[in-house]
Order: structure tokens, then C-alpha cells, then sequence
């Protein structure tokens, strides 16, 4: 089993999901020393899970602070967007389906950034029991959603998917927020939903238990990247250097995630043991864990010719088109090209992947 050698010392604050009043509170007035680690305020929309281990291997190996930065991690819920657009959160995370609709919508909160590719593939799609009598998209006419809460993102992905062949909420199909893990399964194997509205790792993790999903999603999705960093015009340009060595920080904990996922994990229940499950052992955990995690690797992974945190304009404007052909966005943003940069991209590259690697390699060696 893997213990970790190195200390932990990026800081962590885990406050909950925050209003956006709240979040003010999370900002600083103070004006950092010369020296000092540069503090950034870094929203996730979710509770930590093993979705986010290369994010948390960051914290937890100390990348953050070897790139100069003193990194606080928000809980934001769906309001991280917002907390963003106003200031309160310095760098966030979001699907881009969100993000969109901010920006489209234009106005002071609409100068939004997306600067890191981070998830380079679709999370979502649409599941049900193997033995489910939903075969066809058509098929979903009546049925309810069960997704993490009724403001999930994913839920928008969904809808998408039935909207191909005419079915729309709330007319023809229902949402219900059920959690997730146990609880969202309960849901779907007790009838109260018809399917989830989850995302990869949460599907592995239920199919690790013996229980056979069924999935449906469109063509139209293939290229469209998921999870992505982003930050205001403002922030980037006043910020530059802060966003590189976040940047980079990621990327060397992605490296390290790919080339080691158990020793990654390791890291993450010893930074953050409240993922740890009560009455489940360490090896027992990790088993299911890896599953979910495996799930997860193929889009974290590059594609040939791709550098970590690089946006493929191409999957961009189909982001557009995807958007505002299935109701996720009212219509395509005409300046596409102004919402994502490629601009930092050589320096999140900026290290030696052959010593990240070793250090995934020998990591928990006695």
C-alpha cells in the first residue's frame, strides 16, 4: 500500500457549498510580501472526490507551493461560476456548458476565460439499469433524471441528447436531484428515477459493485472537452505569471496521476482523509477507487500532437454549434475564438516529464 513521503503543504480550506455572499469572505485586502507564496483562490463547484485526484495530488505533493503559490480550495457549488465573474474566486473549474451561457448572456459578469484544458473529453451521458426497458432515445418520453442536484450541469448534457429526436424538459421528461454514490443508486434501483444524469467515474464506481449500466449519448459529443480552468480577462492579463505555475502545477500532478493512479490516491486520502469511507478498508477502497479513477484517465490523457492545459479551436466552435443547436446555449457566441486561450500552454509544459514520472514510479518505495 502507498504512504506518502512528502509533506503535505499547499494550504487547504474546505468551506462547504458557499453563497455567493459568503464568498466575499474568502477574499483578501492584503498585499502579499515580496517572496511570499502568490495566494490564489481556487473554486471547485463539488466536494472533493476521486474525480479530482489530479487536482488534489497537486495540493497533496506539494506542486502548488514548489511553483510560488499559496492555494486556498473553495467549495463553491453552482455558483462558482459567478464567484469568478465578480472577483471572489481567483481561478475556477466549471464544464464549459456554464460557462457559455455566462458569456453569451454579455454583460459586466461576461468577461470570462477559459485558460487550462483540463478534462480533454466528455464526462457526461445518460444511464440506466441493464435491464431497463428504455432501448431508443424515444424511449425516455415520461421518464425522470436523477442527477447530483436539479442545477447539475449534466443535466444540460442530457437534455441535449433526448432533445436529437424532440423530447424536451419539463414537457416530456422530469429532474430530480439524488445525490450521488449510494444514494443516487438507491435511487434508480428503487424506481425513483428512470435514469441518472451522472458522470464517468461516478457510472464506474456503480458498475464496480456488480451492477451492469446501460449508456446513451450522441455522436455530436465525441469532441467536446469537459471539466476546464478558467478566470477572468481581467485576472489573466493583470495575472499571468500565477496562471503559468498553476498551470504547470496541474499538469505535473496529471503526469503523475496517469503514470501512478494508486499512488495517486494514496495522496489523496492522506491529504484529504474525509474520503475516506467509515468501516471500509484502505485496500478495499482503493480496489473500487481504481476503478473509478481508470474511468477517468483516458481524458486526462493528450492526444497526439496536444500539449497539457491546450485547447483544439476545432472542439471549441463545436462546443458552439453543440450548444446552440441543442438549447444549452439561445445562440452561438460569434466571437468564439475570445473565449478560451492557448497562451500559456508553453509554460505549463514547462518541466521535465521524465522526473515527474520517476517520482510516480518510486512513490511509497520503502
Amino acid at each position: 500500500m502507498f504512504r506518502k513521503q512528502i509533506l503535505i503543504r499547499a494550504a487547504f480550506v474546505l468551506v462547504g457549498a458557499l453563497s455567493v455572499g459568503s464568498l466575499a469572505a474568502c477574499g483578501s485586502d492584503s498585499s502579499p510580501e515580496e517572496g511570499a507564496p502568490a495566494k490564489v483562490r481556487f473554486g471547485v463547484p463539488t466536494n472533493l472526490g476521486i474525480n479530482h485526484t489530479p487536482l488534489g495530488a497537486a495540493i497533496g505533493l506539494g506542486y502548488f507551493e514548489e511553483e510560488g503559490l499559496d492555494v486556498e480550495l473553495v467549495i463553491t457549488g453552482e455558483e462558482g461560476i459567478q464567484g469568478v465573474a465578480t472577483g471572489q474566486i481567483d481561478i475556477g473549474t466549471f464544464t464549459p456548458d456554464r460557462i457559455y451561457q455566462v458569456i453569451e448572456q454579455g454583460g459586466p459578469q461576461s468577461d470570462l476565460v477559459m485558460v487550462y484544458n483540463y478534462l480533454r473529453g466528455p464526462t457526461a451521458s445518460i444511464a440506466v439499469l441493464d435491464e431497463s426497458p428504455i432501448r431508443e432515445l424515444e424511449d425516455f418520453a415520461g421518464a425522470t433524471f436523477g442527477a447530483s442536484d436539479v442545477a447539475s450541469a449534466n443535466l444540460l448534457i442530457s437534455d441535449a441528447i433526448v432533445g436529437t429526436v424532440g423530447l424536451k424538459y419539463p414537457e416530456d421528461i422530469g429532474h430530480l436531484g439524488v445525490g450521488i454514490g449510494p444514494a443516487a443508486l438507491q435511487a434508480l434501483v428503487g424506481g425513483e428515477v428512470d435514469a441518472l444524469s451522472l458522470w464517468d467515474t461516478e457510472y464506474a464506481a456503480i458498475e464496480a459493485q456488480g451492477i451492469k449500466l446501460r449508456y446513451f449519448s450522441v455522436p455530436e459529443q465525441e469532441a467536446l472537452f469537459s471539466t476546464t480552468a478558467f478566470t477572468t480577462t481581467e485576472y489573466k492579463e493583470q495575472n499571468p505569471e500565477i496562471i503559468e505555475a498553476f498551470g504547470r502545477a496541474v499538469a505535473r500532478a496529471t503526469l503523475f496521476t496517469i503514470t501512478n493512479p494508486e499512488a495517486a490516491l494514496g495522496v489523496m486520502y492522506e491529504t484529504f482523509p474525509e474520503l475516506r469511507q467509515a468501516g471500509v478498508s484502505e485496500e478495499e477502497q482503493l480496489e473500487v477507487d481504481l476503478i473509478a479513477l481508470n474511468a477517468r484517465l483516458k481524458l486526462l490523457e493528450l492526444e497526439d500532437g496536444m500539449q497539457w492545459g491546450e485547447y483544439n479551436p476545432d472542439n471549441v466552435e463545436m462546443w458552439m454549434e453543440f450548444g446552440a443547436d441543442n438549447g444549452i446555449i439561445p445562440a452561438a457566441i460569434e466571437d468564439w475564438e475570445s473565449t478560451f486561450t492557448n497562451e500559456f500552454v508553453d509554460a505549463y509544459n514547462d518541466f521535465d516529464p521524465a522526473v515527474v514520472e520517476k517520482q510516480a514510479q518510486t512513490a511509497g518505495a520503502e
